[in-house]
């Protein structure tokens, strides 16, 4: 009897020792996988993880424990911890015996964590304040699409482009009855439909979005008319499914989706600066995008979205304030061909740490190339294929010299503006818009007001007793047209530089709107 008591009380030390080993193993295992996902959260932060370090011994990490946070890549363990996406936990802890006689236990435990860090955002120029020849273009090419006629003003336009509800696009996709954001990629829809979803699932008060809603049904008509694809307006690369929130501006998504919907519609607007008159042709060759990417180890870039492409026929109209002796002018009556190839914004890095905002991110942009023709015609102007090819000189004045010989005065130009590609960094927590200085110091209005311009006289014959008089006159003239055209073209390239703006396009500085960038969705996956 006294063998059975003491057989059945060991047995039960012992079921009770199993007991109490296999709950500090689970007690430990919750502190690993509890510090797994805090290191993913902050990779950029390894191999230190002085937070990830703290969260342990706040959750029962002994003084005699064996801590070890490691950053993998393709299940390698590595010290390249900005480019991994996943931390691995190990805990070695010396369990003491229930009695003296049973041996100590030695545990270990192991945890992996996985973070899926996107970012989403678009690359553009300011729209701080649009100005009535902005808010008239925009007018234009959407009446241009057909459904009725557009003539929002400036502050109602401010409103629509400036408009910071924010939309999440996993909430956009579910609201329109899709499995995934990437299935909203193949999605054809009205632009309408699009923007009136957006709103509707967008994070802002009744009043606000109500605000908003009058602007859409005021624009109802040509956005009713027109379909886009949103795989147009998102430069989208997750590399698979996301549950992560991919939240963007609506007033950036507002203008990727009109400047989408007018693309390749043509329009012609007239602008007024004192004597000068303009008719500016436009076309959109190719929409501005968001761009939304997810971090992978080495993925670089990250996302890439475009800016604009845009072209412009500009006819230039305004007298001349010449007074020469002899010499009768006609108004000056200049063509100009613009062709602004759209630039590209790739984010190459993405840094998740602690505090937030300390997260950083690393883009590059490649800022758009623009192409000036001064001549008759460009042929492949409204095209996105090569360089711009420059047509005749064309003639700009008629000129009557002496009263009776008539003449006309030739003008032909071409340049381009080419900026170096710009890498910036910036810091802190999404949302947040930076300006980025291009190094190229110039603007359409420099350049225009700058350009070598090859001015000619196209003189009919005259005979040899007023031949030395003429030819004098033409020196005169020729030698006085070139000062008076360049503040002339200095004009004409900073309108035009104010109508680009408001495409999307800046030649001097870029805006980068990051709208969300999410270092918090991490999952154990070990």
């Amino acid at each position: 009897m006294t063998v059975f008591v003491i057989l059945m009380s060991l047995g039960a030390i012992g079921v009770l020792a199993v007991g109490h080993t296999a709950w500090e193993k689970n007690r430990l295992q919750s502190v690993a996988d509890l510090v797994a996902l805090t290191a993913a959260r902050q990779m950029a932060n390894g191999p230190d993880f002085s937070e990830a370090q703290a969260i342990a011994l706040e959750n029962g990490l002994q003084a005699d424990d064996v801590i070890t946070i490691d950053c993998i890549i393709d299940n390698a363990v590595t010290a390249d911890c900005a480019n991994a996406i996943t931390a691995r936990v190990t805990i070695n802890r010396s369990l003491s015996a229930l009695l003296l006689f049973f041996p100590n236990q030695n545990l270990s435990v192991l945890a992996e964590a996985t973070v899926t860090p996107t970012v989403v955002g678009t690359v553009s120029s300011g729209l701080i304040a649009l100005d009535t020849n902005q808010s008239a273009l925009l007018n234009g090419l959407l009446t241009a699409l057909g459904g009725g006629a557009i003539n929002l003003n400036v502050a109602q336009w401010g409103s629509l482009l400036g408009s910071d509800i924010r939309v999440d696009l996993l909430a956009l996709s579910t609201e329109l009855g899709l499995g995934s954001v990437n299935d909203l990629l193949a999605l054809n829809l009205s632009a309408l439909g699009l923007l009136e979803d957006a709103l509707l699932v967008g994070n802002a008060e009744q009043a606000d979005k109500m605000q908003v809603e009058g602007l859409l049904s005021l624009l109802s008509g040509p956005l009713n008319s027109v379909n886009v694809t949103v795989g147009d307006l998102l430069a989208l690369d997750l590399s698979g499914r996301t549950n992560t929130p991919l939240e963007v501006s609506l007033g950036q998504l507002a203008q990727v989706t009109l400047l989408n919907a007018v693309e390749g519609v043509g329009y012609m607007l007239p602008i007024s600066s004192g004597l000068l008159n303009l008719d500016v042709g436009v076309n959109i060759l190719e929409a501005p995008q968001v761009f939304v990417g997810r971090k992978t180890p080495y993925k670089d870039p990250i996302a890439t979205g475009r800016t604009a492409q845009v072209a412009l026929d500009v006819r230039v109209r305004q007298p001349l304030n010449l007074n020469l002796a002899l010499i009768n002018l006609s108004a000056l009556d200049l063509g100009l061909q613009l062709r602004v190839a759209g630039g590209l914004a790739e984010v190459n890095e993405l840094s998740c740490r602690y505090p937030r905002a300390s997260n950083n991110m690393v883009m590059t942009v490649v800022p758009a190339v623009a192409e000036v023709c001064i001549s008759s015609a460009a042929a492949n102007l409204n095209t996105t294929v090569g360089a711009l090819e420059c047509g005749a000189p064309a003639e700009v004045l008629d000129v009557t010299l002496l009263g009776v010989v008539n003449a006309g005065v030739t003008v032909g130009a071409e340049a381009s503006l080419r900026a170096d590609p710009v890498q910036s960094s910036f810091d802190g927590v999404a949302p947040f818009s930076e300006t980025v200085d291009l190094n190229l110091g110039e603007t359409l209005g420099s350049l225009l007001q700058n350009t070598d311009l090859d001015i000619n006289l196209d003189l009919p014959f005259v005979g040899p007793l007023i031949s030395g008089i003429v030819n004098g006159l033409v020196n005169v003239l020729l030698n006085a047209l070139e000062p008076a055209l360049r503040p002339i073209l200095g004009l004409v390239g900073n309108i035009l530089d104010s109508l680009l703006q408001v495409l999307g396009v800046d030649l001097n500085t870029v805006t980068v709107n990051v709208d969300s960038v999410d270092c918090q969705s991490v999952v154990l996956t070990r």
